[in-house]
Formats: structure tokens, sequence, C-alpha cells
């Protein structure tokens, strides 16, 4: 771990497998430096603008959904993978965990209500998507973009 409490892994050149790993306390006050290391390992894969965007903004969702609702003072795991043609981000907290099937059907909240977007937006911003959670536990969400490569103006189809 470092001064500010992170533990960084994974830097180097941009290869199949290379991982980032990243543990902060559950405080908020982490979430922009866990945003810029996923920036900078993500930003290796030369994806496109938009798919960078809306991933990071995913991840950052889901930190902000373990700080906010893990109710425990154990460190919350951020682990980023290169996998084939995607980019793989895990978001890892101990804390009270909850009822999967409660999520069976969420979607956005009207419009003029405060919370609940959080799920929902990291669906959307995502190809791949997964919540694992048990009750006294802890919860995982899986998030996925596949890769679509940018070369020049032009975007190119998945990533060789």
């Amino acid at each position: 771990m470092n001064s500010e409490g992170l533990s960084l892994n994974g830097e180097g050149t941009a290869a199949r497998g290379q991982m980032l790993n990243v543990r902060i306390p559950p405080n908020a006050r982490f979430s922009r430096t866990v945003r810029q290391d996923v920036l900078k390992f993500a930003t290796k894969f030369e994806m496109s603008g938009e798919d960078l965007d809306e991933f990071i903004f995913a991840v950052g969702e889901a930190l902000a959904n373990a700080i906010e609702h893990s109710h425990s003072s154990d460190v919350i795991e951020v682990r980023c993978q290169l996998e084939d043609d995607k980019i793989m981000a895990t978001i890892v907290d101990s804390g009270g965990g909850f009822k999967v099937d409660a999520l069976a059907n969420f979607t956005l909240p009207d419009a003029l209500v405060e919370r609940g977007r959080g799920l929902p937006i990291m669906r959307r911003c995502t190809d791949i998507f997964a919540v694992h959670s048990v009750p006294g536990r802890g919860t995982a969400v899986v998030l996925g973009r596949y890769l679509r490569r940018k070369r020049g103006n032009q975007e190119t189809g998945l990533a060789s």
C-alpha cells in the first residue's frame, strides 16, 4: 500500500491478462483516485472515447455504492483485467450484502426521485453486468465492456 492507503498492481505495457488491483478504505475521498487509476489502465487498450467514458462511469457508480452501502470498515477492492476482446472490472466489498433476487426488475426511478439510479446506470453503460451478493458476506459487481478500438477518427470492430 502506498501512503494514501492504495495498493496498486498492473503497471507496464498493455497485454492480454494484464490486471489492475486497487484496494481502498470505504471512504469517498479515494473515489477520484480509483477512477483515475482505472482510466489510466483502460487507456492502454485504446478504447473508443464513448466506451471508455461509459466504462469509467459504471465503475464509479459501483464504487460509490460499495462505499455507501457496504456498512463495513473493510477495504473495497477494484480489479480490472483485459480478457480477450473485453475489459472487465469487479468491485468487491465485504459488507452487509443483500438478496440479489430483489434486483430482478429494477428500472430507473421516477425523474424526481433522488436515489436508485446506480444499478440501472451500470447496466446501461456496460455490455456485461452482474451483481453477486450474499447477506452478511458482501457484494461483488462485475462490469464489462467489449473493446472497440479507435484508429484515427474511426472506430473499429472488436479489438484483435
